[in-house]
């Protein structure tokens, strides 16, 4: 039986059926806005708060003090979990990230030293940092972040990265070679509603264990951060569709 293990995001459990298997890589994809960085931070926090699974946040663009200052207004105290030892802030600077797949460690020592069961790295672009020599070949490329992977679930880390895209309609989305690295793939994007954007999220994938297909709305707010709203169809579909019939 796969073993899985709870994202702490509200509603994204159900629509993974249970949650992330064990030791799994996820990526989390979308447009600026979306709420990706949101995600990755509850996966972190509320993995060490509520299931006392200890995990490591690293930040390869933003500031820490951003970070912090930013999930403190979504109801996430990082700095009570960072005193308590449960949550460790990583803050690399993108013009040290060199040297291959030694360069990570450190990391491995910490993950060993503090039991650490949860990684989230925001973002993707950390890799192409790390691996520098390897940005002009694809393949390789590819072959170090799998290295990076293996590594990760060998330690009994369940692995979660960021990325940014520029095409999210879901309709005239393009796949990537790195989108068919990680296990997990969960998009975030926007849809339409009139004047304005509803942010929705569907899984994409998630090898190796059964998920919902469905497009879900997806609402942030200063009480419960991101919330994936499971039980309802994104209003701007139902429009949509209204709108396709009304013209037939």
């Amino acid at each position: 039986m796969t073993e899985k293990i709870k994202t702490g995001v509200i509603g994204l459990d159900q629509v993974l059926k249970g949650g992330l298997r064990k030791n799994s890589s996820t990526l989390i994809t979308g447009a600026p806005g979306t709420g990706k960085t949101i995600l990755a931070l509850q996966f972190i926090y509320y993995g060490a708060k509520k299931y006392n699974e200890n995990g490591i946040f690293i930040a390869a663009e933003d500031s820490l003090s951003d970070l912090r200052k930013n999930a403190k207004n979504l109801g996430m105290n990082f700095e009570d979990m960072e005193k308590k030892g449960k949550i460790f802030l990583i803050e690399k600077p993108l013009a040290t990230l060199k040297g291959g797949i030694m360069s990570i460690k450190g990391l491995l020592n910490l993950i060993k030293k503090k039991d650490i069961k949860r990684i989230a790295l925001d973002s993707l672009i950390f890799f192409e940092y790390l691996y520098p020599r390897s940005n002009h070949n694809k393949m390789e490329f590819r072959r170090h972040v799998l290295l990076f992977i293996q590594h990760m679930k060998k330690a009994g880390v369940t692995f979660m990265t960021v990325s940014g895209r520029t095409v999210t309609d879901l309709d005239r989305l393009e796949y990537g070679m790195m989108d068919f690295v990680f296990e997990g793939f969960i998009i975030l994007s926007r849809i339409r509603k009139g004047s304005y954007f509803e942010r929705v999220l569907t899984v994409a994938k998630i090898r190796g264990q059964d998920h919902s297909l469905d497009i879900y709305p997806v609402m942030i707010n200063d009480k419960k951060g991101l919330r994936v709203l499971y039980d309802q169809i994104p209003f701007s579909l139902v429009e949509k569709e209204e709108t396709e019939e009304k013209f037939k």
